[in-house]
């Protein structure tokens, strides 16, 4: 869509319409050709689109998020995180089990930030402590714990907000953060735990390009369009309920993508993505996951094992389509205000004497 100058609330929402209008034409276009009788160019096993097979809840699940939030001083940053786990273990589509982590009820903690005045070194340190924190935690239950399959909220990989640049003292920190995502790939391998990255809100258009640049019979349609549609709405559009995409690579060239040029090849090789419409209110949802040959599995096998597990934990809202214990790990991390406050209260009455203030934006009168 693109960007325009408009004045009232009818001149965007006809905006709007007129770039879905664009969009719909172009889906009208796919929809002329069955993507579900041409062979995905990255697994010759399936499909563009494949019927999805919901398995039953017969499993154990691990799932972390956090949350966080940036509060600033005048002469110190300060970073507020909460990160919970959660263990789910069904048997015959009832939850049998139950665990927390840490543990049952988690406090927030407040960490000192980078000291730098730029929100970009700030954004950087925060991201990269929240990440760091999620990671330690679903390592601690892997190694505690029986599981098939663990997820992560959101993607499998830092994104490329979380990375500094070269010449930045965050940049070491990064560094071990990439080496810290290796090594859990590694350990999920070793204990043959599926390692999963549900991605709540996507902007990606990765799908929308494998059509419109790698299949012939889909490019030629595209030739004259210059609009580029997000995978969510073109995987709603063109998938039936219960169906998803063909994997494909997380990159298509994995050497020259600003993150997964910092992780070894054996890893960044095999970042897979697909997309699993599971209703008709709701978008699809997109999943990566890391493959390993070493499991015994085809890839078009080991996609179904993964893709049948999570259909499974989204079966219970049509309205909502995430894993059932990624929700929970979500509404347990979530910070409160009182919380927040709390924290920064305690630290600023002990330092207040020593000419620590809150910013003026927080102190305001009126």
């Amino acid at each position: 869509m693109e960007n325009k100058s408009v004045d009232s609330v009818d001149q965007i929402i006809e905006v709007m319409l007129n770039g879905l209008n664009k969009n719909n034409k172009i889906i009208d276009k796919l929809k002329a050709v069955d993507l579900s009788k041409i062979t995905n160019p990255y697994n010759l096993e399936e499909k563009l689109i494949n019927p999805i097979e919901i398995g039953s809840l017969d499993f154990s699940v691990s799932a972390v998020d956090s949350g966080f939030v940036s509060k600033q001083f005048n002469f110190a940053n300060i970073t507020v995180v909460k990160e919970v786990g959660v263990y789910f273990k069904y048997v015959d589509n009832k939850l049998t089990d139950h665990k927390y982590f840490p543990k049952i009820y988690n406090q927030a903690k407040p960490y000192l930030s980078s000291s730098s005045l730029e929100l970009e070194e700030i954004l950087w340190n925060s991201g990269i402590l929240r990440l760091n924190k999620e990671l330690d935690l679903t390592k601690k239950i892997i190694e505690s714990q029986d599981l098939s399959i663990s997820l992560i909220d959101g993607s499998i990989i830092p994104q490329y907000i979380n990375k500094p640049t070269k010449d930045c003292k965050e940049r070491v920190e990064y560094d071990k953060l990439i080496l810290k995502f290796m090594q859990l790939y590694e350990l999920s391998k070793q204990k043959k735990i599926f390692l999963v990255g549900c991605i709540e809100e996507c902007r990606a258009n990765r799908f929308f390009n494998i059509l419109k640049e790698e299949i012939d019979e889909t490019k030629s349609l595209l030739d004259d369009s210059s609009n580029e549609l997000f995978d969510l709405f073109s995987v709603f559009s063109l998938c039936p309920i219960n169906y998803r995409t063909g994997v494909f690579k997380y990159s298509k060239e994995p050497e020259s993508h600003p993150v997964l040029c910092d992780f070894l090849n054996e890893y960044s090789d095999n970042l897979y993505v697909t997309y699993l419409k599971l209703s008709d209110v709701d978008y699809p949802l997109r999943i990566e996951f890391i493959y390993f040959k070493d499991f015994g599995y085809s890839l078009k096998e080991y996609t179904d094992k993964i893709v049948s597990m999570i259909s499974a934990l989204c079966s219970f809202n049509k309205n909502y389509i995430y894993p059932t214990a990624l929700i929970e790990a979500d509404i347990r991390s979530r910070l409160t205000m009182v919380e927040i406050d709390q924290i920064m209260t305690k630290i600023l009455e002990k330092t207040k004497n020593f000419g620590f203030r809150n910013q003026r934006r927080e102190s305001r009168l009126f």
